[in-house]
């Protein structure tokens, strides 16, 4: 997909910027889009960080390695340690920072409990949330 010319006057906010957030940035960068990735962390690696186990480096480096690499384009900024929501509103971004466009790309950094009530009494007793898991295993 080759876009015309035009699309290097549109700025793209993405939000989160690990593995989906950094495909996407580099993807529009590629295109001529100009991105900013807003990223809650210092490093943009989400739960390649801790969720996998520690046997895993080597998978681990190279997925680093792969995000650093579509992040380092001319046309994209990292944003680092910036939580939408919290020091920047999501209205305010998307009202007055004149971005065409924001791609939400935050990842799994919190559970989402399931929507049926009383099933938070089972939890620690048969139910085992995603992130508690994870941090458990590795």
């Amino acid at each position: 997909m080759k876009l015309n010319d035009t699309h290097g006057k549109h700025y793209v906010a993405i939000i989160g910027g690990s593995i989906s957030g950094s495909e996407a940035a580099a993807v529009l960068s590629k295109n001529g889009f100009r991105v900013v990735v807003f990223e809650m962390n210092a490093m943009p690696y989400g739960k390649i960080e801790d969720g996998l186990p520690s046997w895993h480096i080597k998978l681990r480096d190279r997925q680093q390695r792969e995000i650093d690499k579509k992040l380092d384009q001319e046309n994209i900024r990292f944003v680092p340690m910036v939580k939408i929501g919290e020091h920047i509103s999501f209205k305010d971004l998307i009202e007055n920072w004149g971005f065409t466009a924001v791609i939400i790309a935050n990842g799994a950094w919190k559970d989402r409990t399931f929507p049926i009530e009383g099933i938070e009494k089972f939890r620690d007793n048969g139910l085992i949330y995603q992130n508690d898991f994870i941090y458990w295993f590795n």
